[in-house]
C-alpha cells in the first residue's frame, strides 16, 4: 500500500517508521521524506496504518494506491453507502494473481442480531435502491470452480464496526467492476434466495494501483489532501 503522509522534516520519518514497528502484519517500511511517499509491505487494513499513524504522530495519511508488490492486475474501491440503515463503510480490493482477489474494508452501524453477509451481485443498478441489484454475481466455470457470490460473513464488535480481509478464489476484478456489494441482514440460505433484508449497499469501481496516483490537492477546492483529511475528521466525515 502506498501512502501520503504529511512529513515536514525528517524527524518526522523516524516517528512514522516507530509508530508502524510494533503493528501486526506489517512486513516492511519504506519511507521517503523528499515525496511525503510511505510504502507498506504485509497482511495489514490501510485504515489501521493510517489510524496509527495519525494518532501517535499526528500527520495525516492518506492511502493513494494499493496492489500486488509483484505486478499491478488491477485495484478497486466500493463506498457502502446506499441505503437508509445507517450502515456505512468503505471496501478496497486488489487482484494479486489470475484467479485470486482480495477484499478488506471496514463497515460501520452494523445490526448486532442475526447474521449480517456481505455478497457481490449481477447488476450496478441502485434506481430502486439495493433492492434492485440483482441476484448473487456468479463466476462462470465448473461446479468446484466458481464464485458464489459471497465475499464474508461480518462479525461486529462492540461498536457495531466489522473489519475484515478476505481472499476471493476464482473471481477476476475487472468482471465486477461496475457490480454492486450488498449487506444483508439474514442467514445464509435467506440471502441465496433472496428473501434477507438489503441494509446498504455500493458499486466496485476501478481504483489507483501502486504508484499510479500522484494527487496532491483536491479537485474540488484546491486544498492539499492532508487539509482535506483534516477537515473530514474534524466535520466527522472520518
Amino acid at each position: 500500500m502506498e501512502f501520503a503522509v504529511e512529513m515536514r522534516s525528517p524527524c518526522c520519518t523516524g516517528k512514522v517508521k516507530k509508530a508502524l514497528e510494533g503493528v501486526k502484519g506489517i512486513r516492511s517500511i519504506d519511507v521517503d521524506l523528499a515525496t511525503q511517499r510511505l510504502v507498506i509491505e504485509g497482511d495489514v487494513l490501510a485504515d489501521t496504518v493510517s489510524g496509527t499513524i495519525e494518532q501517535q504522530t499526528g500527520m495525516a495519511a492518506v492511502l493513494l494506491g494499493h496492489g500486488s508488490a509483484a505486478q499491478n492486475l488491477g485495484a478497486g474501491v466500493a463506498a457502502i453507502s446506499i441505503g437508509n440503515s445507517g450502515v456505512k463503510g468503505l471496501l478496497r480490493f486488489v487482484q494479486v494473481d489470475a484467479g485470486t482477489c482480495f477484499v478488506e474494508g471496514s463497515i460501520d452501524k452494523l445490526p448486532s442480531s442475526q447474521p449480517v453477509f456481505l455478497t457481490v451481485h449481477e447488476t450496478g443498478d441502485v434506481s430502486d435502491g439495493c433492492n434492485s441489484c440483482g441476484p448473487l454475481y456468479k463466476s462462470e466455470g465448473d461446479s468446484n470452480n466458481t464464485f458464489s457470490g459471497f465475499i464474508k460473513e461480518l462479525t461486529p464488535d462492540m461498536d457495531k464496526r466489522a473489519e475484515f480481509r478476505a481472499a476471493l478464489s476464482n473471481v477476476r476484478l475487472s468482471d465486477i467492476i461496475g457490480h454492486c456489494v450488498v449487506v444483508h441482514q439474514g442467514n445464509h440460505q435467506d440471502v441465496e434466495q433472496g428473501q434477507s433484508e438489503r441494509l446498504a449497499c455500493g458499486i466496485v469501481a476501478r481504483a489507483s494501483g501502486l504508484f499510479q496516483n500522484s494527487k496532491r490537492f483536491c479537485a474540488c477546492d484546491g486544498v492539499t489532501i492532508w487539509e482535506q483529511r483534516h477537515k473530514d475528521i474534524e466535520s466527522g466525515k472520518l
